[in-house]
């Protein structure tokens, strides 16, 4: 292997337009080419890049030219696609959710084992800075041990362009496959990972799309602690109203109520007009980060002798006596996984968050869909300590 990561993307849709920003000025890694069936894609990309391009994963895994796979492709072919990198000795980058059943996680798992490279778990909210230092304060035992953790979020998830795909739960899509894991990792992450049971309902209540639009469930955790998560993307409501005006990217979003009412979506987007509007609407400056820390909806930590919620610039800290305010530096943003996957490779060490972090995360979240069905708590047996 060089000494530069060379990394070749699986997939050039929206989740593309997010990363490939990142490489722009990040030591130790570049872009080395990407996969996409679709030859307009490729096209572009080499129009963009002057890189090469492949008209399949596989082919790009058989590279002698790459070091990592990013999977940025659809949730139902992370298993095929994380394996045949493994398989071919390259590290793995996968989006989230990991895959769309444990089954799948165990062979992506079993395949970098048994070809010693890592399978690095992408887009998690763990690796946000503030979420980050929240586990730090709380692994700190400065304010006590852990006693509940409450996050919530309203946004217009089910109203954006969306694909048949991602609003199919049978494709790991909905709510709870596609945003269910973020807001599961931000929980696990603080309390520490080691989730017990799951208790959830999940709705689907838009009569245009048949999948899940909002959640509401209970998480139990090792030593009694407790989260409870509320998700609800129907597009009424929006808590930046509640972050002061603060966003996913850390980006200062104006007044949501003074917003005019778009009309609202009948049903998913064709393919073609998906990818036009990707085209469109999301280039990088769309996803550089902002200048305050990033929000993923509004997160409450209580502990036995005070609690923890983000400020604009950091974290709030109340104790008895009163609040500090507790700076935070920025982080990378969506360039965080290869700045991890750089440093763990440097020194020789595991990554994390790993696939068996990501096969915990979807273990609580297919928990949660099988909850809400047979109206059940249900327990949780392949939970991983956070690190």
């Amino acid at each position: 292997m060089t000494t530069e990561l060379r990394v070749g993307i699986a997939g050039l849709g929206s989740v593309s337009a997010q990363i490939l920003p990142c490489f722009r000025d990040l030591p130790g890694v570049r872009l080395a080419g990407a996969a996409d069936q679709r030859k307009e894609a490729r096209d572009q990309f080499s129009k963009n890049f002057d890189l090469p391009v492949f008209a399949d994963v596989e082919s790009m895994c058989r590279s002698q030219d790459i070091d990592v796979v990013w999977v940025a492709t659809p949730n139902t072919v992370h298993c095929e696609h994380a394996v045949a990198a493994a398989n071919n000795g390259k590290h793995v980058i996968c989006e989230k959710p990991m895959a769309v059943s444990l089954e799948q996680c165990d062979a992506m798992i079993d395949a970098a084992q048994k070809n010693g490279v890592r399978l690095l778990q992408g887009h998690s909210k763990i690796y946000d800075a503030p979420i980050r230092a929240m586990r730090e304060v709380v692994a700190s035992g400065r304010i006590g041990r852990i006693i509940q953790i409450d996050s919530w979020n309203f946004n217009d998830w089910l109203q954006r362009p969306r694909l048949a795909s991602e609003v199919d739960t049978n494709l790991g899509g909905g709510l709870v496959y596609r945003q269910g894991p973020h807001m599961v990792d931000i929980v696990r992450y603080i309390a520490g990972g080691l989730a017990t049971s799951v208790r959830a309902v999940t709705g689907r209540h838009d009569p245009h799309f048949n999948t899940e639009g909002n959640f509401t469930a209970l998480i139990e955790f090792e030593g009694g602690a407790a989260a409870s998560l509320g998700f609800n993307g129907y597009g009424y409501f929006d808590v930046t109203e509640l972050t002061w005006g603060i966003g996913e990217g850390g980006q200062q979003h104006p007044d949501p109520r003074l917003k005019s009412r778009k009309p609202r979506r009948a049903g998913p987007m064709e393919a073609d007009d998906k990818y036009r509007y990707v085209a469109d609407t999301a280039p990088g400056e769309v996803y550089a980060r902002g200048r305050r820390m990033p929000f993923f909806g509004l997160t409450v930590v209580s502990c036995e002798r005070g609690a923890i919620r983000q400020s604009p610039d950091g974290l709030y800290l109340y104790t008895d006596t009163g609040c500090e305010e507790l700076p935070v530096a920025r982080g990378h943003g969506r360039a965080t996984e290869l700045v991890e996957l750089r440093d763990a490779l440097a020194v020789g060490r595991p990554v994390f968050p790993d696939g068996t972090w990501g096969r915990a995360t979807l273990e609580v979240c297919l928990g949660m869909l099988q909850s809400s069905r047979e109206r059940r708590e249900i327990s949780l047996i392949r939970q991983v300590p956070s690190v």
